[in-house]
């Protein structure tokens, strides 16, 4: 009878530690997914880590942010190190729509070229975006330097210049020198002829 008993108390105590173990592992998985669950919301709500000269950015995007409206996660110096390299990129913009105006002026073509444009530069290659009233503005002031009127030029050199200083203000970038000195340089003034020297008189 003793032993009969002491065989059920050690079934029942097999069975209680069986159902501990199961509950602990259950318990255990649990807490494993549930800690998985968390890391993967975290990761999905952090911002992304702008990476590239640009942080990542090119286009309608880029220029947003170089003018004051970059997305979550832009710092302040880290939007300084974009602009200082933005420059490069705005300048190259600027002169590939000047350029165009002059070719398609000559090839007796006008159609004004689209705002954004591809642009290599020395570490990357990325979309320019440039408002549309100023890239034909731009145009206009290389089909005009490809006319040669010289009493259109002055006026020309004045509105290349307000465009492109305002393009350069509103990128957050300080107004360095006048586009126009680049772009339509005035020509060379042809050397004075040498001064004639005078007979001496006659003795």
């Amino acid at each position: 009878m003793l032993t009969l008993t002491l065989l059920l108390l050690m079934a029942v105590a097999i069975a209680v530690l069986v159902v501990l173990v199961i509950y602990l592992v259950d318990r255990f998985n649990g807490l494993e997914r549930d800690t998985k669950q968390m890391l993967q919301n975290m990761q999905q709500a952090a911002p992304a880590k702008p990476t590239g000269p640009y942080g990542g950015l090119s286009g309608k995007a880029l220029w947003d942010a170089v003018g004051g409206n970059p997305p979550e996660g832009f710092d302040d110096l880290l939007l300084d190190g974009i602009r200082k390299r933005y420059r490069l990129l705005l300048d190259e913009h600027i002169g590939f729509i000047f350029q165009e105006g002059v070719s398609d002026q000559l090839r007796g073509f006008d159609a004004v070229p689209a705002n954004t444009r591809m642009v290599r530069t020395p570490r990357s290659q990325v979309e320019s975006w440039l408002p549309p009233e100023a890239v034909e503005a731009i145009y206009r002031c290389g089909q005009g330097q490809a006319r040669s009127d010289p009493a259109e030029l002055p006026a020309l050199r004045q509105r290349l210049d307000e465009v492109c200083a305002q393009l350069h203000i509103q990128a957050g970038l300080e107004v360095l020198h006048a586009t126009s000195k680049l772009l339509m340089p005035p020509p060379a003034e042809p050397p004075a002829a040498p001064a004639e020297v005078a007979a001496p008189p006659a003795a």
